[in-house]
């Protein structure tokens, strides 16, 4: 039922289908295209989950709801672009630390996914919908991230566990009781998604893309 719902709401989560790939991630595109694609998996089904489990049998009746279909869609959006940002950093990282990257190369690489992220993810949705300092902010997150602590573990993935409850539309109370239970469902997304991309990854693939590409 819920992927049904899904499905009839507009939104960046376009890619359900590309969970599924298992080809090797061996280019630039491909690492880009996976950090797209599980994190709008990864932010569409915490967030909805998240929704029914708070709705309970009233779930599908909501979605009927115009005003409150357009906060879902509004939530969505805000949880998307932290999770691009996590995991983002999270895959370059990985690559970076293991192919030895610069740590210019690195920002590089990944604001390159973060804006190829940005623009695929969120094709149909109104520019003012999208915060307008979602790239301002990657871009500071950047200059502060250490790649090789990045690349450990669930490091990276600090903004998507705060703000799923935070964007989630359902009242406050809510959100202060639920953050460690929502905390813990999208790291246990998470987890899956980092075994995944440790099994397809060729790092030295990548970064030879990646150095091909911009003459280096």
């Amino acid at each position: 039922m819920l992927l049904t719902l899904l499905a009839r709401l507009p939104g960046p989560f376009k890619s359900i289908a590309e969970r599924f790939d298992r080809t090797p991630i061996d280019s630039v595109e491909n690492l880009c295209l996976f950090a797209r694609t599980r994190a709008s998996f990864v932010a569409q089904t915490t967030l909805f989950g998240y929704l029914k489990a708070r709705m309970g049998t009233q779930f599908r009746e909501y979605f009927t709801d115009e005003v409150f279909a357009q906060a879902i869609q509004d939530s969505s959006v805000k949880v998307f672009v932290s999770c691009l940002s996590d995991l983002t950093v999270h895959v370059v990282a990985i690559v970076a630390e293991s192919a030895r990257l610069a740590p210019q190369e690195a920002q590089a690489i990944a604001r390159l996914c973060f804006d190829k992220g940005m623009r695929g993810g969120l094709v149909d949705i109104e520019p003012a919908k999208v915060p307008a300092d979602a790239r301002e902010r990657f871009e500071q997150r950047l200059r502060e991230t250490d790649w090789s602590a990045a690349a450990v573990g669930a490091a990276a993935f600090s903004l998507s566990p705060v703000d799923l409850p935070r964007f989630a539309p359902v009242v406050d109370e809510f959100k202060r009781l639920d953050r460690k239970i929502v905390a813990t469902s999208i790291g246990n997304k998470w987890r899956e998604v980092r075994a995944s991309f440790q099994d397809r990854v060729v790092p030295d693939s990548i970064a030879s893309d990646w150095r091909s590409a911009s003459g280096s």
